[in-house]
């Protein structure tokens, strides 16, 4: 009898071994097909970014080709808008280029902005922040701050008392957020543009800089047709110097987006201003 219970609890224990052996060996087979899922993610992550780096460069040289066209940049024109998808390597890459003069510059237009806020729904009264932020006095607006706020914020800044050096440093401008940020981001730029081209600008942008519907509507109309000049439009322009190049990396499931600013520089080159990685859009 003894000898039977001892038998059952060696056969008890040895059944737990090997289902003890059967986790561990499952879990170190789970361990390394997740290893190797992390791995193939980073190289797609890796020949993604190379795709997204490749569009760039291609839309720079594209540029570079279209400046020497000396023509009017409008919707209609080869080197903006989307272009079609191109396959490469292990995936395939998208490019979209926009030209900077379709938005509004808040350092050259103060005013400008304020319509601009109210033709999208956001409040105007931000634009009394914008100049608090970037003048150098420490006057404060009624909807404004300067010094005393900021240094009140957690962490405490100051107002940075020059113009801006790029659309996102608007988040640091009392009453603006992520979201806000993010809805006017599409309309306005700090790239110094010589005035808003009236062929490529949103309606929006167009009656914030030239606040007259029915000129603005004449405007719409007849680039549908062709080319529209400035004529005695002011802040006008109708060819960009710098221009945004969105450029996404498909491999597999991945996909990895590269905005940059390009600049054109007459009869040289192109240089690329600035940089960020960002959410893809969708298709």
């Amino acid at each position: 009898m003894r000898r039977s219970a001892e038998r059952g609890v060696a056969l008890v224990a040895a059944t737990m071994a090997v289902a003890v052996l059967s986790v561990i060996g499952l879990g170190m087979a789970e361990t390394a097909a997740t290893g190797d899922r992390l791995a193939a993610n980073a190289l797609a992550v890796l020949q993604a970014e190379a795709l997204a780096r490749s569009g760039v460069a291609g839309a720079r040289a594209a540029l570079v080709e279209g400046a020497r066209a000396a023509a009017p940049d409008t919707l209609d024109a080869p080197w903006l808008g989307p272009l079609p998808a191109q396959a490469m390597g292990a995936g395939l890459v998208r490019v979209e280029i926009e030209d900077e003069a379709r938005r509004l510059d808040p350092n050259l237009m103060p005013d400008a902005l304020e319509r601009l806020l109210a033709r999208l729904g956001l409040d105007p009264a931000l634009a009394e922040g914008l100049r608090d932020w970037t003048d150098a006095d420490d006057l404060t607006r009624p909807h404004g701050a300067e010094r005393r706020w900021y240094a009140s914020q957690h962490p405490p800044r100051g107002p940075a008392n020059r113009p801006l050096a790029t659309v996102g440093e608007l988040l640091l401008v009392r009453g603006m957020d992520a979201a806000l940020l993010e809805r006017l981001r599409p309309f306005v730029t700090t790239a110094g543009e010589d005035g808003v081209n009236p062929n490529t600008a949103s309606p929006e942008v167009m009656l914030a800089v030239w606040p007259e519907p029915s000129r603005v509507g004449e405007l719409v109309a007849a680039r549908r047709r062709g080319p529209v000049e400035c004529d005695d439009l002011p802040a006008c322009t109708t060819r960009s110097a710098a221009y945004t190049v969105r450029a996404t990396g498909h491999v597999g499931t991945v996909a990895r987006t590269a905005e940059a600013v390009v600049r054109v520089l007459p009869g040289v080159d192109a240089e690329v201003t600035s940089w960020r990685w960002t959410a893809p859009r969708p298709r």
